[in-house]
């Protein structure tokens, strides 16, 4: 293929022009400037490009006008050794964007050249320890992430696994890649592992398995050795959920729009609610006096006082809220959202409270449809406690009530209906607390801190007889135990143990 190459001719500078300037510094300095430009055109003439079976090159320009040599290409940058990485599911929580996102993100993690291949495994077998499980699905279904001898993970391995039932984090490595990466144990696994269990508790399965495998080729990942800012936390916060300033910057648009949008939601809940409740507060303080029932005591009322006050008070919060408009912008709105939150719970735990009162009074009334709902709500959870309980002399007296309340039932109109009702929930507050004392102590200790409490008036959960004489359900003591028994095990130290003596893999497994 024949290229016509075209070369620009030179330019000259008109005599009649020099001879204008000529005369003054002025016109001596523009001859030169003219002469330079000259010369410039005739080097960019006379140099043509590269050609493949180009015919012999033009003859060089004098020395002084040739161009200086191009530098040399730049060498080309070491290449990073490419980490293959596997996935099992098989709880099936990872989406095929999910695998993808962890191929793709894993491809980008500076790993140690000992590290050849990541494996995430995720799990549902609710084992009691998440080595074994690993170690037993290794043996049994991938021999090659174990080594020849069977005795501890295949070199050039970075296992991370989740148990979403045990709700249990593992590492686990090669000894090459231990060594590496120093996760046999101590504070870089224990951090490492730790970094993952936020994600976990979210739900986000990938996030938290990546999150594993960065912080385990992260040096600077450590658990804290006594009380303090962990060393994980600033890199957990800032690499393991979004990565670049402008995803950050929409996030923080978004969150001020979200902001915004909820306060003018709430501020108008407010403005409809505030007034019509505080035209009606004279009657429904008289029909929370006039309960007589023993449910209806000092603790209940105080309950009623506490939340009626607390309304009463907004009266101020409403004078600073009260030049919002609905064309108001939405600076404005996100500038008054903590006095708007704060109108906006109290107005809602009115609201409840007035329901609550209304439920109770009907009930004192001898409506038997809500009689019978109330009883149905105690029967619930003595059922659950009949079944919760290990102790069987508790579950049959928890069976015994459940039967006394079903009697009550059957008999809505009885005159001493309340009593009868006060006396049953006394008798079953008496079991809820033996099964707390025998097999959820742990709870104890929490309940004595304050922090702890039956469903209030004034919340959605209350039912009629919750907080009498110091009642608390079965099923919020129970979700008080189950609460701290998993803290428990998420504050406990690194499991780095096999239940098969001969195994001595790296790494280990921490609960969240």
């Amino acid at each position: 293929m024949t290229r016509t190459i075209l070369r620009t001719p030179p330019r000259t500078v008109p005599a009649s022009a020099i001879a204008t300037v000529v005369g003054s510094a002025a016109g001596r300095a523009a001859v030169l400037i003219g002469v330079v430009a000259a010369l410039s055109l005739l080097l960019l003439g006379s140099v043509t490009p590269a050609r493949a079976q180009a015919p012999a090159p033009a003859p060089a320009a004098p020395a002084e006008t040739q161009a200086p040599p191009a530098p040399p290409a730049p060498a080309e940058a070491p290449s990073v050794a490419e980490v293959a990485v596997g996935v099992t599911d098989r709880a099936g929580v990872l989406s095929p964007g999910d695998q993808e996102l962890l191929r793709t993100e894993t491809a980008r993690i500076a790993f140690p050249p000992q590290v050849t291949r990541v494996e995430y495994l995720v799990f549902d077998d609710d084992g009691d320890n998440l080595n074994d499980t690993t170690e037993r699905f290794a043996q049994a279904e991938r021999p090659d992430l174990v080594s020849e001898d069977r005795e501890k993970w295949a070199p050039g391995t970075l296992i991370v696994a989740n148990d979403t039932e045990a709700r249990d984090v593992g590492i686990y490595c090669g000894d090459d890649v231990c060594a590496a990466l120093d996760v046999f144990e101590g504070r870089h696994l224990d951090g490492a592992l730790e970094a993952m269990k936020d994600p976990m508790r979210r739900e986000n399965h990938a996030v938290g398995l990546l999150a594993g495998a960065r912080a385990a080729a992260d040096p600077t990942v450590l658990a804290p050795e006594s009380e303090g800012v962990p060393g994980w936390l600033p890199w957990a916060l800032g690499g393991a959920g979004v990565v670049g300033a402008g995803a950050i910057g929409a996030g923080v648009a978004a969150t001020r729009k979200k902001k915004a949008t909820t306060a003018r939601e709430r501020y108008d809940r407010v403005s409809r609610e505030y007034g019509r409740i505080a035209q009606e507060l004279t009657g429904l303080d008289i029909r929370a006096h006039s309960l007589r029932s023993p449910l209806a005591d000092d603790e209940l009322r105080s309950q009623w006082a506490d939340v009626r006050d607390r309304f009463l008070a907004l009266n101020t919060v409403m004078g600073r809220i009260g030049d919002l408009r609905p064309d108001s912008t939405d600076a404005e709105f996100r500038a008054r959202a903590a006095d708007i939150e704060l109108a906006h719970t109290t107005v809602d735990q009115m609201e409840t409270a007035e329901k609550n009162i209304e439920q109770l009074f009907r009930m004192e009334q001898g409506d038997a449809d809500v009689r019978r709902r109330q009883l149905g709500e105690l029967h619930e959870d003595m059922t659950a406690a009949a079944l919760g309980t290990e102790d069987d002399r508790l579950a049959a007296q928890a069976r015994a009530l459940d039967a006394r309340a079903d009697e009550l039932a059957r008999d809505t109109q009885a005159a001493d209906f309340m009593d009868r009702y006060a006396r049953l929930v006394v008798d079953y507050r008496i079991v809820v607390e033996a099964i707390q004392a025998r097999e959820m102590s742990d709870v104890e200790a929490a309940e004595d801190a304050g922090d702890r409490h039956a469903p209030r008036l004034y919340e959605r959960d209350w039912r009629a007889g919750y907080g009498y004489n110091g009642f608390v359900p079965y099923y919020v003591v129970s979700s008080w135990h189950a609460h701290d028994v998993q803290a428990a095990q998420s504050a406990s130290s690194t499991t780095t143990s096999y239940s098969n003596a001969s195994f001595s893999g790296g790494g280990g497994s921490s609960g969240y």
